[in-house]
């Protein structure tokens, strides 16, 4: 009778042995019983028998978009040691980001939401996001329903050419992207580029440096971001921080701090600060959808601030391209 089972013979002696899958652990949790590390080991060894053959497993940086109304498990994460998070929806046509696994073939990936905002106000309860030391949230779905409830969605690449990336040729709005250090230096770089074309990036860069902080006006721009900008202040001069300058009727320069002074510190580490890196393009995808603009940089971040370019790419994959911000590149 056994070898009718629709479960393999791994799976069937696991579940002779009494193994519990890692749901079924987790709804004892929710009920307020006790389970053991033991227990939570031998339930992933139970959910990989079961896994079906043939699936994919993503590498991370892909888009998938909801077929159907999924569920899902929500993590709130807090600047404290605990973390929250219970089971929720995510609805059909949603896409999400999903992260790069730090083993084979994984049980669940962990993933961020497109529209994340939105996700965020339906399924995070109030309690938690009130909390001072609330900071953001993510979600884990199971490889399994990756596979069975949700769609790959092909996005167009990261554009490389040959070319200078303050002179681009493109009929939309424009943002030409680079990083800026966060001690007021421009004289080194891709900068100058930018100053032989146009005055005003290095000017209000220089001013904002002075002032610490600065106010809009019709050539200099900043992007709140809610999710970071709750107990900070987006105009001000800091790592994570972006300016934009308007250098032309449809360009603007993001003056991008991810770069920390300009020289490694005293333990040899470079520059760059690639979550600084992140934070920046998260804010210039929020101002390109609102300015309907395309994005185009040099290889950022990889000449005097000392980054890795495959680390850059992956940045840019995640915060601009899953985001359908067509990005273009250029090498001189």
């Amino acid at each position: 009778m056994l070898w009718r089972h629709p479960m393999n013979f791994k799976a069937l002696t696991y579940r002779l042995l009494g193994f519990k899958t890692v749901d079924e652990l987790f709804d004892k949790v929710k009920k307020g019983k006790t389970v053991s590390g033991k227990a939570f080991e031998n339930a992933r060894k139970l959910s990989k028998a079961l896994m079906p053959t043939g699936i994919f497993y993503p590498k991370g940086g892909e888009v998938f978009e909801a077929s159907q109304d999924v569920q899902i498990t929500y993590l709130t994460h807090f600047m404290a040691p605990y973390t929250g998070g219970d089971k929720a929806k995510l609805l059909k046509g949603e896409k999400v980001i999903i992260s790069k696994p730090n083993q084979d073939k994984p049980l669940g990936y962990y993933c961020y939401p497109i529209n994340a905002n939105e996700v965020e106000d339906r399924i995070i309860p109030y309690s938690d996001k009130i909390d001072p030391a609330y900071n953001g949230f993510s979600l884990s779905i199971d490889t399994t329903s990756l596979n069975n409830d949700f769609k790959q969605i092909e996005l167009a690449p990261i554009k490389f050419i040959k070319g200078d990336a303050t002179n681009p040729n493109d009929n939309a709005t424009k943002i030409i992207v680079h990083i800026c250090n966060d001690v007021g230096g421009w004289g080194k770089g891709f900068v100058m580029a930018i100053s032989k074309r146009w005055k005003q990036p290095e000017i209000e860069y220089r001013n904002w440096y002075k002032s610490k902080e600065l106010e809009q006006s019709d050539t200099v721009q900043f992007e709140r971001l809610e999710s970071r900008d709750k107990y900070s202040n987006q105009k001000k001069f800091e790592l994570g921080n972006v300016q934009f300058v308007r250098a032309s009727d449809d360009i603007w320069v993001a003056n991008m701090i991810a770069q920390r002074d300009i020289k490694p510190d005293k333990d040899g580490l470079p520059p760059i600060r690639y979550a600084f890196v992140s934070e920046c393009l998260e804010r210039v995808r929020q101002f390109a959808k609102r300015q309907n603009a395309n994005v185009h940089m040099p290889r950022i971040g990889c000449g005097l601030a000392g980054g890795q370019w495959t680390e850059i790419e992956e940045i840019i994959n995640d915060n601009l391209i899953a985001h359908e911000i067509e990005t273009t590149v250029y090498d001189f």
